[in-house]
């Protein structure tokens, strides 16, 4: 399909709105291409997703993955997103989609392009459970399942993606909240799935040395002899003598 979303041709047809919806459902994310020489991102941004829910993007404790996707790059953002689906469901990492709807069509429906979101999002929820139980978490899928729709240009400017790409654009976020990571093309996934483990992996080492100092604090204190008891005072000089009454008379 080839429809330009970002004129308003009152020929196009409303299926080019239910496209960019549609990728609402494969973990994808709106494309705004960051201008050059942005300054990384250190501070929370706040954003209103697809459910009415406001969530933080760049959540601390959290790797956070945010990717970048327009009707050009829809192919790259579905590839995006099924190379990360081994880390859904971690309790450490989660995938931010913005989808960039500005000068689109979308801003005259914006209540069927958010509910055809919302549609996808059940349907791939289905399919990210095997993942999430791989991981150990039982939850719902759809509960963490993030997808952020710009109609008026209040997100996208907030990530440095002040134009319009045709390319799938991306943003890492370590563990503190802070940018760490910047795409401006993502289209070896393989790489961009290295460098999201890499930060990951950081995380999980951190945790585990707090952990080993912890318990080796712990466990010192517990092998740690108690204290001796206090020594008794001495017996004064003038105490009065204790005679012992004799077992005879």
């Amino acid at each position: 399909m080839n429809v330009r979303l970002r004129t308003f041709n009152k020929s196009s047809s409303l299926a080019a709105l239910l496209f960019v919806a549609s990728l609402a459902g494969a973990g994808l994310v709106a494309d705004t291409p960051p201008s050059t020489g942005v300054i990384p991102i250190t501070r929370k941004i706040k954003v209103v997703d697809a459910d009415n829910h406001t969530i933080v993007v760049n959540k601390p404790g959290l790797v956070t993955l945010l990717l970048g996707t327009s009707e050009d790059s829809q192919d790259a953002a579905r590839e995006a997103g099924r190379t990360v689906y081994p880390l859904r469901g971690r309790p450490d990492f989660q995938l931010i989609v913005v989808v960039d709807l500005r000068d689109s069509l979308a801003t005259w429906v914006p209540s069927l392009v958010l509910s055809q979101m919302r549609d996808n999002l059940d349907k791939e929820a289905v399919l990210l459970k095997p993942y999430y139980l791989k991981n150990g978490n039982k939850s719902n899928p759809r509960a963490s399942s993030y997808v952020i729709a710009d109609f008026n240009g209040s997100v996208c400017p907030q990530l440095g993606w002040t134009d319009s790409s045709g390319d799938l654009r991306g943003i890492l976020f370590g563990a503190n909240g802070h940018e760490i990571k910047r795409w401006q093309k993502i289209d070896k996934m393989d790489d961009m799935l290295a460098d999201v483990w890499g930060a990951v992996q950081a995380l999980d080492n951190t945790k585990k040395i707090r952990a080993d100092e912890q318990a080796k604090s712990q466990g010192s204190k517990i092998v740690q002899p108690p204290a001796p008891p206090r020594p008794l005072p001495p017996i004064p000089t003038n105490a009065p003598t204790v005679v012992t009454p004799s077992a005879h008379p």
